[in-house]
């Protein structure tokens, strides 16, 4: 062996030995490098127990990791009885956090799938791997390629083999570079990134949603609303959420956890007028600050107005064009029902806005209240899962008929299986909380006064519980609207809140 070969061996014995000793010895906050390595990534006790103690059972703990895997969406319709739990890992495994169902795949927990924070994590390479199957390297794999980017100029251990210097990637990333709070790409465009056909938020694109969206234009981070505590030694992984439509409570209950805009949040103290003012016991913020939506094609996907799965596949209907949200009352309860609103003489319900959309699709007709009435009940029912819905086609013109699925058998005994299978149409109400406006924004200006009241509204009154505009085209409304026109109010300033 050659003077470079005996050098180059001495110098990747040294390497593994320190790796060695550290991974042993654990990080325990009073070492003179503050750093520690992920070596496999996934979470070691003897690595990170010395200053994340008890931060593992708090994170496998949290609603994130302890998903239900057997909760039902009309979007996805996926039935976890007939496919099984390996197609709900295959299909949505890449979403979630590791832990919890995944754990008995072998997936566990991977911190810097949230906390990795300059974009090194490689999402997509852990994402082949669940989906692929190969459940043991997915973590590794996202940490693999961040590893080899991040020590390009740094360090490489050569393994000598044969006659040639091959560069071994270390799983190493230094702790202080991936330290921090999870970043909006993290959130967002990897974990949330299908939001786009609910609530057509379009934050696939970080340069595009800054044009849509004044948080984002000014730099705040998912994490400054939707905050939660944390420290040094211990940490509460449970994030502030809001309370919307579509999503049922979560055992024990954490709506209503992240920032308000006004009462705790940056904007406390702000006023548009006494007018104005005196519509926020039953005016959501949002209702005026999120006057328009985008439509057509946007980074992520494009926004949904329809869909159905009639015929056993999902056939998507969508905007095309900039829309303008619904409005509807909601008070912020929503349990384990279809996304649905409440009425005008619901208490504590405010007006907010909604991308309402119409989705078709199978049930047995079992619940007799959804036998009742298909279309405006607000019970999940019974739904016919996909497969069947295919198989009851039986002339094998594509299009599966009520004829065809009440008499579908398919265990071959004689009997239906659905007797009493309705096709429903319901009106679905996703709620829109972000794309916030201020005046000059791409979207457009917030609502004022002469948007709703008066010949230039653009509210349907009758839709939300009035026969007619309660303020009309008099007098004090047009004054309204131009005492609202002056230049905007002063915000308290403050430091962001964190």
């Amino acid at each position: 062996m050659n003077r470079l070969n005996l050098m180059v061996s001495g110098v990747a014995v040294l390497l593994l030995v320190a790796a060695g000793a550290y991974s042993s010895l654990g990080y325990s906050g009073n070492d003179a490098i503050a750093s520690h390595y992920m070596t496999k990534g996934e979470w070691e006790d003897s690595v990170c127990g010395g200053c994340h103690y008890g931060v593992y059972e708090n994170v496998n703990n949290s609603y994130h990791v302890q998903v239900d895997m057997d909760r039902w969406s009309p979007l996805t319709n996926f039935d976890l009885e007939t496919s099984g739990e390996d197609a709900w890992v295959a299909e949505f495994g890449k979403y979630h956090p590791g832990g919890g169902p995944l754990a008995e795949y072998g997936v566990d927990v991977n911190c810097m799938m949230c906390h990795e924070k300059y974009g090194l994590y490689d999402f997509e390479k852990r994402a082949e791997k669940i989906e692929s199957g190969d459940y043991a390297n997915a973590n590794k794999a996202a940490m693999e390629v961040s590893s080899r980017t991040a020590q390009t100029d740094a360090m490489h251990l050569f393994v000598y083999s044969g006659n040639i210097l091959t560069p071994y990637p270390l799983l190493i990333v230094f702790h202080d570079g991936v330290n921090g709070a999870p970043k909006d790409t993290s959130c967002a465009q990897y974990c949330h990134s299908r939001e786009v056909e609910a609530r057509a938020v379009s934050w696939g694109s970080e340069e595009f949603y800054e044009e849509l969206d004044v948080h984002a234009e000014a730099g705040v981070e998912c994490v400054e609303c939707h905050h939660t505590e944390a420290y040094i030694i211990t940490s509460d992984h449970q994030i502030g959420r809001g309370n919307v439509s579509d999503t049922p409570d979560i055992g024990e209950s954490y709506d209503d956890t992240m920032r308000s805009c006004d009462a705790e949040g940056c904007h406390a103290g702000i006023s548009h007028g006494p007018f104005a003012d005196s519509h926020m016991e039953f005016l959501d913020c949002t209702s005026c600050h999120v006057p328009m939506l985008p439509g057509g094609d946007l980074p992520g996907g494009t926004p949904l107005k329809a869909f159905s799965w009639q015929n056993g596949e999902r056939e998507d209907v969508y905007w095309e064009e900039d829309f303008q949200p619904v409005l509807a009352w909601y008070n912020g309860i929503s349990g384990d029902v279809l996304p649905s609103v409440d009425t005008r003489n619901d208490s504590d319900v405010k007006l907010t806005p909604f991308n309402k959309i119409a989705g078709t699709w199978w049930d047995a007709g079992t619940d007799p209240e959804v036998l009742a009435n298909p279309d405006t009940s607000i019970s999940t029912g019974d739904p016919i899962p996909v497969q069947y819905v295919k198989a009851a086609d039986a002339d094998g013109d594509g299009e599966v008929t009520v004829e065809e699925m009440q008499a579908y058998d398919a265990d071959g005994d004689g009997q239906p299986d659905y007797p009493n299978a309705v096709l429903r149409t319901v009106e679905l109400y996703y709620q829109v909380s972000h794309n916030i406006v201020s005046r000059g924004s791409e979207m457009g200006d917030p609502m004022t006064c002469k948007d709703c009241h008066g010949s230039e509204a653009v509210i349907d009154w009758e839709s939300i519980g009035y026969v007619e505009d309660p303020g009309g085209d008099s007098s004090a409304v047009k004054s309204i609207g131009v005492t609202y026109d002056k230049p905007r109010p002063e915000e308290v300033e403050g430091e962001p809140a964190l």
